[in-house]
């Protein structure tokens, strides 16, 4: 991971505003100075765990040294100190500075904070909390295994990608399967991400996400063994940083569903209809899903949408004439008044609010809305010229059968997909498998296919509530549908299992047990 840039100015003036005002001085800056040095982060992780700052994005270039920081270092290093009969003290020499870098500090924020306003506007906030064992870490989905501790650290770190679009919420898509695995004792990192043309730029995401965790992690855990797990695009997306971010290692990979098809195969009628039709930048219906998604989060939220979210939408309803829209809403138009928004939270989101919530729908409401903020960023790309993947799915191929250096690999295909691709992949692994042996002819790989019943949609199915609500209707319905032996209360093991196969997620089972019987084969 490269070393986050930072002011060193930023700091002094941190220690400076904590200092006594009764010191001197030329004894403060000696204290301040003295600080610095004891404080000064040893290492890339030091400094991390003592500042939280984005890692830098993967295939980006370091950013340069600022010009303060590059001052400071310049007059630290070269710069003898004046006599104190040569003019003004080092002291009031270093205040000015310090006053200076802060006035060009405050400067750079506001016009950072100007380029950024558009930007921010489509940004998502955070999920909200699914219960239970589910954390939110660093832009990531975690789930630890039950009873984990340093002491007892879990087998293995399970990194998850979903498919396409449902990718974006993993906690929520795949929560049945992902539970079931964290209690098999797996700690789990579901990384969302957003669906985009540019597959590489996504990648790039994903690793600065779990970048942003994996050293705390393995602070906590220790040398926990790290394998990829991926659904459809989630799996193509695994191949991609396995061969292509030769930095970011794993022990091995469970790519399910693997497929990795052109746009044109993947969404139908895509030249014929979603070009001509989403091609016009101005007119494409972008900033109206936009503007619609904000106004429905706030309801869900348990909000009166806001004048301003409300005014974005009625702006972006198409007119036949360019302009109209601001001519007939202007802001002193479109207000709620304060005692009117009081009665209507109070009489009506609230309440709703409330009852979405006792009802354990709020968050499933506010994932499904993440889920959608994907189709209008689409659009967009496709206005700005986008028509294919990147890279395109030949040079996906080609990655694969010349770059793909994982030594343990399982391929999961369901029996009902279309869509799989998942044995053209072996032969590109066997290709990349020659490859390696090439260079190091001692290295074993254990590459296997597997095929289950199921279809492509199989590893999302499930309870919405996860493994705890699977437990209730298996108890409660145990008894019923398994002949009522087993045990008090339910049907046992029989009936719990035919409680699954007539609510029709126990091919999930099945997908747990051959990751689980494969990860035993690999001491993972």
């Amino acid at each position: 991971m490269e070393r986050p840039s930072f002011s060193p100015g930023t700091r002094l003036r941190r220690r400076r505003r904590r200092s006594a005002g009764a010191l001197p001085a030329a004894a403060a800056l000696l204290l301040l100075l003295a600080l610095v040095v004891a404080t000064a982060p040893r290492s890339v992780d030091a400094f991390s765990a003592r500042r939280s700052l984005p890692p830098l994005p993967r295939r980006a270039l370091p950013a340069p040294r600022s010009k303060r920081s590059s001052r400071f270092l310049a007059s630290s290093e070269a710069e003898a100190p004046p006599s104190p009969s040569s003019g003004p003290s080092a002291a009031s020499r270093w205040m000015d500075e310090e006053r200076r870098w802060e006035e060009e500090a405050e400067e750079e924020e506001e016009e950072g904070a100007s380029d950024s306003t558009d930007a921010s506007a489509d940004v998502s906030p955070p999920p909200p909390p699914l219960g239970g064992r589910w954390e939110f870490l660093g832009g990531n989905h975690v789930l630890r295994p039950p009873h984990s501790s340093p002491s007892s650290p879990p087998r293995a770190l399970l990194h998850f990608l979903g498919g396409a679009l449902v990718g974006a919420a993993p906690q929520a898509s795949y929560r049945y399967l992902l539970e079931r695995l964290s209690s098999r004792g797996y700690l789990i990192v579901a990384t969302p991400y957003r669906l985009s043309f540019d597959h590489l730029k996504t990648c790039d995401d994903i690793v600065s996400k779990f970048e942003a965790i994996a050293p705390s992690l393995a602070r906590e855990y220790g040398a926990v063994p790290v394998v990829g797990v991926g659904h459809s695009c989630g799996a193509l997306l695994h191949m991609l940083i396995t061969s292509l971010f030769p930095d970011t290692p794993r022990a091995a990979n469970a790519l399910i569903s693997y497929n990795n098809k052109q746009v044109t195969e993947a969404v139908p009628f895509f030249e014929e209809a979603i070009v001509p039709l989403f091609s016009n930048e101005g007119g494409n219906g972008s900033e109206l899903m936009k503007a619609a998604l904000g106004v429905a989060r706030e309801t869900v939220e348990g909000k009166v949408p806001s004048d301003e979210s409300l005014l974005r939408l009625l702006k972006s309803l198409p007119t036949p004439i360019p302009g109209l829209a601001d001519a007939l809403f202007p802001p002193s138009l479109v207000s709620i008044p304060a005692p009117m928004r009081r009665s209507l939270a109070a009489f009506l989101a609230e309440p709703k609010y409330d009852a979405l919530s006792n009802a354990g729908a709020t968050s499933l409401l506010l994932q499904s809305l993440d889920v959608a903020r994907q189709v209008p960023a689409l659009v967009d790309e496709v206005a700005s010229g986008a028509r294919d993947f990147v890279p395109p799915p030949d040079a996906s191929s080609a990655a694969a059968r010349r770059a793909y250096r994982c030594r343990r690999t399982l391929l999961v295909q369901f029996a009902d997909d279309p869509l799989d691709e998942s044995e053209v992949l072996e032969g590109y692994l066997r290709e990349a498998e020659s490859v390696m042996k090439t260079k190091r002819p001692m290295i074993t790989v254990d590459l296997r296919r597997r095929e289950l019943p199921g279809n492509h949609a199989t590893p999302l199915l499930g309870p919405s509530g996860g493994e705890g609500w699977a437990e209730g209707l298996e108890g409660l319905l145990g008894g019923a549908l398994g002949g009522g032996g087993g045990g008090e209360g339910g049907g046992g093991d029989g009936g719990a299992k035919a409680v699954r196969e007539a609510l029709g997620y126990e091919q999930v089972e099945r997908v747990v047990d051959e990751l689980v019987a494969w990860l035993d084969e690999g001491s993972l």
